[in-house]
């Protein structure tokens, strides 16, 4: 889709959200080669159920798994509160990890079975380690960019020479902010752009000491309800129902245990589909909001930033053709040798046996 018929989708949609307004949309945003799935409007993704139940076979007795503090991951939290995952006899074990490349580096290097990350990262351990493979889906949509409130930062050309935060290289914010960068004529390379925590960035804004930061839910809502920072554009207006984060194991994992991974698919079914059920919309805020792993906001910023994101468990072509316009645009701007597609990036052979 060309460049100008993008930006006429975007005037066209009628987004709900009031941040969306704020957005430069004279510069020119978007994912050059932007897929067909890039185009398409969110829409609300229908439950759906197993087809199969998990196997009685023994389970691995544990399950290192590796996550990152964001309201992306709400399936997981979820299915750990709600007791999913004992449901169907599995020990998932969660470690946090602050970004997904270093979270990535340890499901590689064997020390977590599965990683829950951005598709970014997962498609840069692809391309040096093809014994990984994405296995399930858990999001899409659901960053943005927030900026200082004095900072004068109105459209994206005002982010040239600007101090600018990110999760970490390599991760899903760096690489759409590249694009973002490229299509608006700003030189990435050139500018002042810092790892960072992604729920420091709102506070970081506030005292001066960044001003701008590209961050994920539910951060970038915090930001803007505690009037710490403004948010100038959310990533579904870059590419949008972009994918997100998904779920990543080692091919070993999927050759030798493919009944746990069956389970697990079962578990995170149950848990999207809960998310899914507006009826539960408020006990998922207070959930999440509540739990050990995004305890520093309350059940009401979690409400307002839950529906900006599109939670699916089983990958669909949106999901799946947008994962190949990131790894496009990946080996288009160097950071990676090879192009990578679905057919070397996903294995859905397992999940497809538990989820029509």
């Amino acid at each position: 889709m060309a460049m100008d018929n993008i930006l006429d989708k975007l005037k066209e949609e009628n987004f709900s959200r009031r941040t969306v307004l704020k957005i430069g949309i004279a510069t020119g945003v978007g994912l050059a080669g932007l897929s067909v799935a890039g185009c398409t409007s969110p829409s609300a993704t229908p439950l759906v159920t197993p087809t199969t139940s998990a196997t009685a076979a023994p389970l691995k007795a544990a399950d290192p798994s590796g996550y990152l503090p964001t309201d992306h991951q709400a399936a997981i939290f979820i299915a750990d509160a709600k007791g999913y995952f004992k449901k169907y006899g599995l020990n998932i074990q969660l470690t946090k990890f602050s970004a997904g490349p270093a979270l990535m580096t340890q499901v590689s290097g064997g020390t977590l079975d599965l990683g829950f990350a951005g598709v970014a990262p997962m498609i840069s351990t692809i391309d040096s380690d093809p014994t990984i493979k994405i296995v399930a889906s858990l999001q899409g949509n659901g960053s943005g960019i927030i900026v200082g409130t004095n900072t004068g930062i109105t459209k994206v050309s005002d982010l040239n020479g600007k101090n600018i935060a990110i999760p970490s290289v390599g991760s899903i914010q760096d690489i759409m902010l590249r694009q973002l960068f490229a299509n608006n004529g700003i030189d990435y390379a050139s500018q002042n752009i810092t790892s960072m925590g992604a729920g420091t960035m709102p506070g970081s804004i506030s005292t001066g000491k960044i001003d701008a930061g590209f961050t994920w839910e539910p951060y970038v809502t915090q930001a803007e309800m505690q009037n710490l920072a403004n948010v100038l554009i959310r990533s579904d207006a870059i590419m949008p129902n972009h994918p997100c984060c998904a779920v990543a194991t080692t091919t070993n994992m999927i050759s030798q245990y493919p009944d746990t991974l069956k389970a697990f698919f079962q578990a995170l079914n149950d848990a999207t589909n809960y998310i899914l059920n507006s009826a539960n919309a408020q006990d998922v805020a207070a959930t999440i909001a509540g739990s050990a792993y995004l305890n520093e906001n309350g059940a009401a910023i979690e409400a307002a930033a839950m529906p900006n994101m599109r939670f699916l468990a089983k990958p669909d072509e949106i999901f799946l053709s947008g994962t190949e316009t990131f790894a496009s645009e990946m080996f288009k701007l160097g950071l990676t040798k090879t192009l990578h597609t679905r057919a070397d990036l996903f294995d859905l052979t397992l999940i497809n046996q538990v989820i029509q």
